[in-house]
């Protein structure tokens, strides 16, 4: 692979309150919980909100590994249907690098909050290139824009610009729009694309065993598929964490072996107790506000 990424890991930590609070790998998306007596529902620390503990997936990692091995594309449908039932929403440290126009672009590394219904994402970067920028989506809101609270001057000029998630002027910084943004999505995008690879005798989809990152276990596939104009990229490593089911890092290659993408999941709080107002622009937190 021509392009490397430097990982910072973070050690695991619970934070009480709201949720459960995982640090776990490093800059983008990360594996699962350890799970020091190999009992992946067993490992919750005790007294761990209910949100959080009703995430986590009730059967052992050998149980689940057993179908990683023999069938990998079922497993990657569990994962999503486990998600659709219990998660809710979540908290986290977003990090993304992609190529766009044929750059890689600089790392970008934000603070998330995400829930599902309605769907709505909060993104506020905490590092440059875009230091203390905003995005707000909600669906059904704000005529289906998002908005956007600009970093640096612009950003003291102009409190809030309203964008359409697929415009040209959005796209222009991501591969994807944010309508696209989260976990669950992730998936929701990998699926189809090997069902298709599948039926046309195009999709190699292999497990990869189990990677730590930071103390924390994730299940990793690697899918190959031939250089088509209709499939997305050469090469995708998809990590799945061991306790919550959750896709929570890919790196897309292109067939070159270059880097396309690199997503990654930190700090995940899963099910906490988000508000309308966290997905407010007049939440009086943000930066939207002069005042």
């Amino acid at each position: 692979m021509t392009e490397r990424l430097a990982v910072t890991s973070m050690s695991p930590r619970r934070r009480d309150g709201r949720g459960l609070r995982l640090g776990g790998l490093a800059a983008l998306m990360v594996a699962g919980l350890a799970v020091a007596a190999g009992l992946g529902g067993e490992a919750v620390p005790a007294g761990a909100p209910g949100g959080a503990s009703a995430a986590v997936y009730p059967k052992g990692p050998a149980e689940m590994e057993t179908m990683a091995k023999g069938d990998p594309l079922q497993f990657l449908r569990t994962s999503l249907e486990w998600y659709n039932a219990k998660v809710k929403g979540y908290t986290c440290q977003f990090l993304k690098v992609e190529k766009i126009d044929g750059e890689l672009r600089k790392p970008e590394t934000m603070r998330m909050k995400f829930r599902e219904s309605p769907f709505s994402v909060y993104l506020k970067w905490i590092a440059e290139p875009s230091l203390n920028q905003e995005a707000i989506y909600v669906e059904g809101a704000n005529k289906g824009l998002a908005a956007v609270h600009p970093s640096g001057l612009l950003g003291a000029l102009f409190r809030k610009i309203s964008l359409a998630p697929d415009s040209k002027r959005a796209l222009k910084h991501s591969r994807r729009p944010v309508t696209n943004a989260g976990m669950g999505n992730m998936l929701r995008l990998i699926i189809p694309q090997c069902e298709r690879a599948k039926a046309n005798g195009d999709l190699a989809l292999t497990y990869e065993g189990i990677r730590h990152e930071g103390g924390r276990p994730s299940y990793v596939f690697k899918r190959v598929l031939p250089r088509k104009d209709d499939y997305p990229c050469g090469v995708l490593m998809i990590y799945i964490d061991q306790e919550y089911l959750v896709c929570v890092r890919t790196d897309a290659y292109d067939w070159d072996g270059s880097l396309l993408s690199h997503y990654f999941y930190t700090d995940l709080q899963i099910n906490p107790d988000l508000k309308d107002e966290d997905f407010d622009p007049d939440n009086k937190d943000y930066g939207y506000r002069l005042f």
